[in-house]
Formats: structure tokens, C-alpha cells, sequence
């Protein structure tokens, strides 16, 4: 009878934690329902054959023998366990499995090759190889399907597939790398990550930065498996003296932490950009027709106003950041052009762009004319991804005719010197670097836009740092690739994150001005204002007359309330920048809570004197004047809070209120009072009083007043 499908999945995990346990005979005794589940006489031989190790391993060291290869074959024992487990767990869901993994698996069952790895390489070499045929759509899908569900591989069948990406042409290799990279993400397989780095040696850019990128994202999902490896650990060390290798991890890893930022960016696209630039006049209907005269020649007055608005140039400005950054700024646009039947098929999220692939080949504007050829190399030229230059391609194929025909009359003729820069554009948006952009992108769109991604593991929600990486961290944790790493996080606001990258880098650098300094800020945004102290004085000791690193200090120092070091370093600060009155006020404010308050007012009426109409430090001068007991001086200053306009808050409320309280004016407090507990109600009320206790004692106001306050505005 069939185990219920749900029942295996538990199985399958509980039997994992044991392994990960080191609860060997345990994790074999709940495996062995697995084995009777999957009816597959390699798989209940292979777990006969790892049982009786185990037994005979135990029996050995009962009888006292001793063998230094122990710990190694142990470990050995695990990880094939592992492996065993995750294959019996394929077995059983092959029958019944509903994802599209498991589906397409059964499908394969049903060709000619099957999925035997060896009949699909001959197969498919006696097409392209033998034949000299260009493989079909159908073709290349059946190739990326059979690699994609593969079995766990021997090394003989990772050398076959490694030879037949050698032989095959560079779009179908580079799309079997993907194959074998997005197999490898659903089933662990140590032979298919040691292929990857086999792939990296490819001399076409289009199959190696794929590899690459597969080694990246690989290691991000199953780091904890290939840890104990010694044939991947053995490859990674060989590969760390390859020449370029390093460098060119260190950038696929910088892409893939960059993803990071895309759904913020999209949400910008799509919630401020694109509706910001709707909005210019240009766009507006003219419902007359008189609007289209020509009245004289240069820009409409309105569209240069527009041009020139704030709102405008600051969104012009962000785009133009995002752009030079690297930044993914396309996946707003092309999100709904997934929706094509083009992308149901999986293999097709993969392929590298070829404006000629058979599901893509209505003409746009006619067969080979140069306004075609044009269209297409500006497409195989831009920023875009495979993926969106193919969404790109069939929204044009779907415009009518006529459409397609107006705009090709409006393509320029290509001339000598345009073929010329086309030819360096398109250089330059396909060297290495950009390649493996494109490529994480396209990755990326699989993982958040295809249909079916809720049954795939999103590699992207994962954590997407190398540097968490135990295999291969030791290729990304140089200085420079740090800095740079740190340098993203913390421009990302990650400060967390940023601030272990900065721990990181100060392990392999001299004493740093800048290091300490981020670090201490990353504290700050944390509000871990104590470890934020001590890396702020590490700064101000490598440089110690630094404003920004000063007021930073002192800021820390007055969050965690030592007033006296905050108001020496405000002092010390100020003597650097005597006019600014930021600075003034923070002085003055850090003073104030000293009781310092001649020095605090003498801060305080310098900024009132420069900027009269600053509230803010109204509402300073009003709430130290009652601390100091200067009542008319606070009563005059919350007058002009109350005459200047501008709508009370709570605290004014509550602070004129204790000003009125303070005096022996009741009924005037009491009207304060409750205007500010009918704007935050009971609650906040309640706590806002009690927070201001202390400082109604220093008033003079008794403790039994407290209560009676509470009770008076509910009356």
C-alpha cells in the first residue's frame, strides 16, 4: 500500500535530522520504510551496503581495534546517507509527485532516451553533431529537462555531460549549465557542483559566467553539505589559484547581493517613477487639436517647467544612482511580459537571447531588412536580460502589422559609423562582467515571475552572502572584496550585516579611520550605543578632530545618559564649527540636562536670534526656561508656539499644561491637559505623564498631584 505522500516528506526530514544528529542506526531504522516505499532494487542495495558498514565499523571498535581512516569513513557514511535518503525520497514521488519536476521526469520516461544520460547525449550530438541540424525549441527543452531531473551522477556521467557542452553550440551549452545548475538546487549532488567549475572552463563567456553563478547560488543552498566534502573542498582550493576565477566569483557574488535591492526598486518604479513621468504634458490628450499647431519652434514652456520640477529631478536623480550602481531598474517594466505562453515552459527562463529561436520567429517589420537587423541589435546590445529581451521581442511580435510597419519607417538607416558604435555597444554589454549580471537577473525572474515558482525554493529569499559561506569564503574574503561587500550592505541600510563585514575587514587591515567609524555608526542605527561608543573613540583616536565622528559621540554619549562625556565632546565639536547651529542646539540641549542652563540659553537665543522662526528651538527655550524656574520667559516662548500658527502637538499640550500646573493655574492646566488626552487618548496619556514625573518633581510638584492629573481630564 502507498504511503501517504506527506507521511514520506516527514520521513524524509526526520531522517535527515538524525544524520545531521550523527544518529546513525537511528536514521537507518526510519530510512528503511523509505527503502520499501521506493520499490527500486539500487536504492534497497545501496542502503543494505551502507547499513552493513556502519554495523561491521561498530563491531570493529567493540573488538578494540584501532584504524586512523575512522573519522573519514564516518563522515563518508553521512554524507551518503544523506544523498541515499534524498534519492529514495525522488523514487517514491516520481509515481505520484504533482511538480513540474516530477512531472517532466515522467515524461522523459515516455521518450525514446529516457533519461538515461548517455542515450540523451548521443541523441542529442546525433542531431547538432552528427546531423549538423539546428535542434528545435522541442530539443533543447527535452535537453534541459533530462539534466534538470537527473539522478544523483557518477563521475563517469559528469564527464560525459562536461565533453558534450564542449561539442555542442555555445547557447545550447551554456543553456545545459542551467540545466544542471537548477538540478542540482533541487537535489543535492556533489558531482553536478564539481561539473560547474568543469564549466567554468568553457571559453565562451555566455557558459562560464553561468557557471559561475551556479557555483555562487549553489553554495548559498547547500553549503552545510558540501562543508565535509573532500573532493569539492579539494576542487575549490585547485581553483583558488585559477587565474580570474576569484575575481570573477567575487562579482557574481556582488550581483547576487544586489538583488537584493530589486523589489525596493520596483516598488519605486512602479508606485513613484512611472507615475511621475505619466504626468508630463507631453502625454496629456489634446482634446482641440490646436495644441499640435506649430506656433514657433523650441520646447513648450510647460514641458521645460515640468522638466524642472523638484519632485522630477529627484526621481530623475535616484534613476540615474540605481543606473550607474548596477541596479536591476528593468524588472518593473517587463514583470507582465511573463505572462507570453513562451514562459510556461521552464527551459525557457535559460536560454540565451536568439532573436531567430523557432517560438519567437514572426518577423517584426519584414525578413532581413536592415530596419530589422537594426531592432535586433540594439536588443542584443542593451542592458537587457535574455529573459526581457525575449519578453521585449514578443510584445513587439504581437502588435499588429501595421504597427510593426509605422515603426520601422521611423528606424534610421544604419550607417557605417551607427554599425560601428553598435558594435561597441554590444561589446560592452556582453564582456564577462555584464554577462553574469544579465544572467543572476534571469535567474532572479524564475524564481519571483514564473507561475509555478511557489514549487521551487527561492534561492533569493535565502541568505545571499558568500561570506556565510564556509566552503567558499576563503575565495571572497580578501580586503578589497570585503570593502566592497560592506560598502553595498551599508549603503543598503543592512547595518547588521554591514557591521559583521567591517568586523571582518578590521581583522585583515592596519587600524582604520573609516572601518571604525562605520562600524560605530552601524551600532548606532542598531541603538547599541555602548559598542557604538567604543568604536566612535577608536575613530576619534586615529583622528581626533573629525566633526562628524565628534557629534557622533557625544549623540551616543547622551543616548545612554552620561550628559558630562557628551557635552565635552558637543564643546569640543563646537570649537570646530562655532556657526552651526545644529551643533548649537544639541550643545545647548546636552547642557540643559546637566543644569548648565546660562550656557544652554546662551546656545539656544544664538539660533533664535539667526533663525527666529525656528519651533524648534522655541519649544527648547519654553521647556528648559520651566526646568529653570523662568516662567514668564517660558510662558512668553509657548505663547509664540500657540500665536505662530502652527497646530499644537501632544507635547505642547502637556507642556503647557505642566506650565499652568506649576504657576497654581488649575483650570488653565486642566484645559491643556485635556486637549492632549483627547488627541492620544487614556493610554498614551497615561504614560506620557508618568514619563514627565521626574521632571514635574524638579518643578516642585507634588508626587500626590500625579494621580489627581489622571482623574481631572477624565471629569
Amino acid at each position: 500500500m502507498m504511503m501517504d505522500i506527506n507521511k514520506v516528506g516527514e520521513l524524509h526530514t526526520q531522517v535527515a535530522d538524525l544524520l545531521r544528529n550523527e544518529q546513525l542506526l537511528a536514521a537507518f531504522d526510519k530510512m528503511k520504510a523509505l527503502v520499501e516505499q521506493a520499490s527500486d532494487w539500487n536504492l534497497r542495495s545501496e542502503y543494505e551496503n551502507l547499513m552493513t558498514t556502519y554495523q561491521r565499523m561498530l563491531e570493529f571498535i567493540a573488538q578494540g581495534m584501532a584504524d586512523p581512516e575512522r573519522g573519514q569513513m564516518y563522515c563518508n557514511l553521512i554524507a551518503k546517507s544523506l544523498i541515499l535518503n534524498d534519492r529514495l525520497h525522488r523514487a517514491i514521488h516520481v509515481q505520484v509527485g504533482t511538480t513540474l519536476y516530477y512531472k517532466s521526469l515522467r515524461d522523459l520516461m515516455k521518450t525514446p532516451h529516457g533519461t538515461n544520460l548517455y542515450d540523451a547525449a548521443d541523441w542529442v550530438k546525433g542531431i547538432i553533431v552528427r546531423d549538423g541540424q539546428t535542434p528545435t525549441a522541442e530539443v533543447q527543452h527535452l535537453l534541459f529537462n533530462v539534466l534538470w531531473t537527473s539522478d544523483v551522477w557518477s563521475p563517469s556521467e559528469r564527464q560525459l555531460v562536461a565533453d558534450l557542452i564542449m561539442q555542442l553550440p555555445d547557447y545550447m551549452a551554456a543553456l545545459c549549465v542551467s540545466g544542471v545548475t537548477m538540478g542540482f538546487m533541487e537535489m543535492y549532488d556533489p558531482q553536478k557542483y564539481l561539473f560547474l567549475f568543469d564549466a567554468w572552463l568553457h571559453p565562451a563567456s555566455v557558459v562560464n559566467q553561468r557557471a559561475v553563478v551556479g557555483i555562487a547560488l549553489g553554495c548559498l543552498m547547500h553549503d552545510n553539505r558540501m562543508r565535509n566534502s573532500a573532493d569539492i573542498r579539494q576542487c575549490v582550493e585547485s581553483f583558488e589559484e585559477m587565474p580570474g576565477f576569484k575575481k570573477e566569483l567575487q562579482n557574481a557574488q556582488m550581483h547576487i547581493l544586489r538583488s537584493r535591492e530589486t523589489e525596493k526598486i520596483s516598488k519605486f518604479m512602479n508606485e513613484e517613477f512611472i507615475p511621475e513621468m505619466l504626468k508630463n504634458p507631453i502625454l496629456k490628450k489634446d482634446k482641440t487639436g490646436l495644441d499640435s499647431l506649430v506656433v514657433e519652434d523650441g520646447m513648450n514652456p510647460e514641458w521645460e517647467k515640468w522638466i524642472e520640477s523638484k519632485d522630477v529631478k529627484s526621481k530623475m536623480n535616484i534613476m540615474n544612482h540605481l543606473y550607474t550602481t548596477g541596479a536591476d531598474i528593468h524588472m518593473a517594466s517587463f514583470a507582465n511580459m511573463k505572462n507570453f505562453p513562451f514562459f510556461r515552459e521552464m527551459a525557457n527562463w535559460f536560454l540565451p537571447f536568439d532573436p531567430k529561436h523557432p517560438d519567437i520567429s514572426l518577423e517584426l517589420i519584414g525578413e532581413d531588412t536592415p530596419e530589422l537587423k537594426l531592432v535586433q541589435q540594439m536588443i542584443e546590445g542593451s542592458e537587457f536580460c535574455d529573459s526581457d529581451s525575449y519578453s521585449l521581442y514578443l510584445f513587439l511580435t504581437g502588435l499588429p502589422q501595421s504597427t510593426r510597419q509605422m515603426m520601422g519607417k521611423h528606424v534610421p538607416v544604419l550607417t557605417d559609423e551607427m554599425r560601428e558604435q553598435l558594435k561597441d555597444l554590444y561589446a560592452r554589454q556582453n564582456n564577462r562582467g555584464n554577462v553574469c549580471k544579465k544572467y543572476v537577473q534571469n535567474v532572479y525572474r524564475f524564481y519571483k515571475l514564473f507561475s509555478r515558482k511557489h514549487e521551487f525554493v527561492d534561492v533569493f529569499e535565502e541568505e545571499t552572502n558568500l561570506q556565510y559561506c564556509d566552503l567558499l569564503q576563503p575565495l571572497v574574503n580578501d580586503a578589497a572584496h570585503l570593502h566592497e561587500v560592506a560598502m553595498f550592505l551599508f549603503t543598503q541600510k543592512l547595518y547588521e550585516e554591514a557591521e559583521m563585514m567591517y568586523s571582518s575587514l578590521e581583522m585583515l587591515t592596519e587600524p582604520n579611520f573609516e572601518i571604525s567609524q562605520k562600524r560605530g555608526f552601524c551600532m548606532q542605527q542598531l541603538k547599541r550605543y555602548d559598542e557604538a561608543v567604543s568604536h566612535y573613540e577608536q575613530a576619534d583616536a586615529l583622528r581626533p578632530d573629525n566633526l562628524w565622528n565628534l557629534t557622533h559621540l557625544a549623540q551616543c554619549y547622551n543616548y545612554i545618559g552620561e550628559f558630562e562625556k557628551a557635552a565635552r565632546y558637543y564643546l569640543k565639536a563646537e570649537t570646530i564649527a562655532p556657526d552651526d547651529l545644529n551643533l548649537q542646539l544639541q550643545t545647548g540641549n546636552c547642557l540643559a540636562k546637566l543644569e548648565r542652563y546660562d550656557e544652554a540659553f546662551k546656545r539656544f537665543f544664538k539660533v533664535h536670534y539667526l533663525d527666529e522662526k525656528s519651533v524648534t528651538v522655541w519649544r527648547a527655550i519654553a521647556w528648559y526656561s520651566l526646568m529653570a524656574g523662568k516662567m514668564v520667559q517660558a510662558g512668553r516662548f509657548y505663547q509664540m508656539i500657540e500665536d505662530g500658527g502652527i497646530e499644537n502637538s501632544e507635547g505642547d499640550l502637556l507642556n503647557i499644561g505642566h506650565m499652568h500646573w506649576v504657576n497654581r493655574h488649575y483650570a488653565k492646566a486642566t484645559t491643556y491637559y485635556r486637549k492632549c488626552f483627547q488627541l492620544v487618548g487614556e493610554e498614551t496619556f497615561r504614560e506620557l505623564i508618568l514619563n514627565d514625573a521626574d521632571s514635574l518633581l524638579l518643578m516642585n510638584v507634588s508626587t500626590m498631584d500625579i494621580p489627581l492629573i489622571l482623574d481631572l481630564v477624565k471629569m
